[in-house]
């Protein structure tokens, strides 16, 4: 089952973008943005053919689940882009709870049901007009203070996998989806509360204590926090030991010893204890 478009866009107070197969939908998002549409247009596909991770990993996204993304204005400077990571895992973490799922967030942009990803998300933001995806500005653009630049808007890339079993989505991790959780979900209705949670926890988020809201909220339901990490960064480094919390601009911390890292990317796994 598809979002049926009709119905989503009387469920929506925004304007709603539909196609039924695109390439992916944060690019039409931000084609959205450069085109001045709305807070909250809410672009949707059928099925992305080239849906992407955090990492640049490839995404599988067939029908049946609900492909979006959120184009938003935030209250705020490119200085917290961090922030909306922590609203889009939160936010759809919120959703699957509300079709009955036991939500987990695993570090850094994964929604997990019994350790298997059931949701992922993408934030990418427009930054003195580049696209900054998934990092601190200031380690994307070296020499930019996030302070001083200027944030023209932001993409919240949230993939869901609804309406469709764990076997159609063709990859190589451990998948889930909420037919297989819950026995169903209408995917019209998840793209609608996906929707509404988005704009509220991005509203949140504006204010310090909004955002300290969300941090306590994130390690609440965190998966990741107390565990033994590995985590293999895009530079081929390897970062292993206990991860104790997360910075306000999402990177995660891990300690070992007498060292302490913060890591602001990277595919994280779960280490059994020695």
């Amino acid at each position: 089952m598809t979002v049926d478009a009709d119905r989503l866009r009387s469920l929506v107070d925004a304007p709603v973008v539909h196609r039924e197969s695109v390439p992916s939908t944060n690019d039409l998002a931000r084609a959205e943005g450069r085109a001045g549409s709305a807070h909250g247009t809410f672009v949707v596909a059928d099925e992305q053919t080239a849906g992407r991770g955090r990492t640049g990993n490839a995404w599988a996204s067939p029908p049946g689940g609900v492909w979006s993304s959120a184009l938003v204005y935030p209250d705020f400077d490119a200085s917290h882009v961090g922030r909306l990571t922590f609203a889009g895992g939160l936010a759809a973490a919120e959703t699957v709870d509300a079709f009955g799922a036991d939500a987990r967030l695993k570090w850094p942009n994964d929604v997990v049901a019994d350790a298997r990803k059931l949701c992922g998300v993408l934030t990418e933001a427009v930054v003195d007009e580049v696209p900054v995806a998934g990092k601190p500005v200031d380690e994307v653009l070296p020499g930019t203070d996030p302070a001083d630049a200027e944030l023209s808007f932001a993409v919240l890339g949230v993939g869901v996998n609804a309406a469709l079993d764990p076997g159609d989505l063709d990859v190589d991790r451990d998948v889930t989806t909420l037919r297989a959780e819950v026995g169903g979900a209408d995917a019209t209705e998840v793209a609608a509360t996906l929707h509404e949670r988005l704009l509220c926890w991005v509203d949140r988020v504006a204010t310090d204590d909004g955002f300290a809201a969300a941090l306590d909220a994130w390690r609440e339901r965190s998966a990741t926090l107390g565990e033994r990490v590995r985590v293999e960064t895009r530079d081929g480094e390897t970062v292993v030991g206990e991860a104790t919390g997360v910075t306000p601009r999402g990177a995660l911390v891990v300690e070992a010893g007498d060292s302490r890292a913060e890591v602001t990317e990277g595919e994280c796994s779960r280490l059994r204890r020695a």
